[in-house]
């Protein structure tokens, strides 16, 4: 064997090792009996940027008005779920307990003709305190959801568009991966980060005496802003982390995505709740995007098989242009509306096993 073959061999095997090592498995299997307490809490913060005023065919000068706004908009959702059965990876039945459903949206306005005014609408579910059985339909493909006391009497309409869906396995790589790879995920798992575990019915308190009561998008979550996704969210393996003993995958998530929305229906539907007396609206078109841009980390429990924690922030752009129809006792009024707002949007999720 000559020289230059020699000085070869000790360079080839740490490369033949890098091609052999095997790569790490991170996937879901919670374990059956297994109690999972997840905290979903999201903050968006907003203010105004610019507001664009058509009335009557006649642009406005919005600057005169002086008008500023800022909001803060608060969701925790606080889920206990107990794991009865569990097939294949897959729970076949479990007991999900809602103990915390709540919403804070404070705004603060302020304008040359009224001054400052201060507001706070906050929202509640009458799920809170209830538990509610999921039940895998191996025929249907989906889960069967009840109350976990039949006898309980709770109103069925609470349970409509809620989903057992919480667990943030759409991140997770197709089979095992070492550290560096990357994949796409599904753009529509924002909507999943936005509501975690579906519609939970959150409904806002006193609304009709809060001077929010007459802002047609007071009732509108953000999560029903977002309609046509278009972009990228990407994942990145970044190895191995102990913690406490705990082995954890970490997961780099990038999200840029884009939406847009016509809610130009929904409003309509609750015009003749807005205004004044005497006053009819009509919603001809309302179109609201959003634009998300940010980074953040998923912990995965690699023994226990779930999320342990997510930590995202991104930016935040929202642009809604509204036209409407006015008939009141003073004539007939034609209103075009174009408001846009930046911030930023925070998720902190964590899941902890009793």
């Amino acid at each position: 064997m000559n020289r230059r073959n020699l000085l070869l061999i000790p360079v080839a095997i740490p490369a033949l090792w890098a091609f052999t090592a095997p790569a790490d498995e991170v996937h879901f299997h919670i374990a059956e009996g297994t109690t999972l307490n997840s905290a979903f809490d999201t903050t968006v913060e907003l203010s105004l940027d610019e507001m664009r005023i058509v009335s009557n065919g006649e642009e406005q000068d919005a600057s005169m008005f002086g008008l500023e706004i800022d909001m803060s908009n608060i969701t925790s959702l606080h889920f206990t779920d107990q794991y009865v059965h569990v097939k294949d990876g897959r729970p076949t039945e479990f007991v999900r307990t809602y103990e915390t459903l709540s919403n804070s949206v404070e705004t603060s306005q302020a304008n040359a003709v009224t001054g400052s005014m201060d507001s706070t609408v906050l929202s509640d579910s009458e799920l809170e305190d209830s538990a509610v059985r999921f039940t895998w339909d191996s025929e249907e493909q989906a889960y069967v959801v009840n109350f976990a006391d039949e006898d309980s009497g709770g109103d069925e309409e609470l349970l409509e568009n809620l989903t057992a869906r919480a667990d943030l396995l759409e991140f997770l790589p197709e089979s095992g991966v070492a550290r560096g790879d990357t994949w796409e995920v599904d753009v529509d798992v924002i909507l999943l980060l936005m509501a975690p575990g579906g519609d939970v019915k959150l409904v806002p308190l006193d609304l009709e005496d809060s001077p929010m009561g007459q802002d047609p998008m007071a009732d509108v979550s953000f999560s029903e802003m977002m309609g046509d996704i278009e972009g990228e969210i990407s994942a990145e393996y970044m190895g191995l982390t102990e913690i406490d003993g705990v082995s954890f995958a970490s997961l780099k998530i990038t999200i840029s995505v884009n939406s847009a929305n016509d809610l130009t229906d929904m409003l309509q539907e609750t015009a003749s709740e807005m205004g004044q007396e005497g006053v009819d609206i009509r919603f001809d078109a309302v179109d609201v995007e959003m634009a998300i841009e940010g980074e953040g980390s998923l912990l995965w429990d690699v023994k226990g098989g779930h999320f342990a924690s997510f930590e995202f922030s991104a930016d935040l752009e929202q642009i809604m242009d509204m036209s409407m129809s006015l008939q009141t006792p003073m004539g007939n009024m034609e209103m075009e509306q174009t408001i846009s707002m930046s911030g930023s949007m925070e998720f902190d999720f964590s899941a902890t096993r009793e």
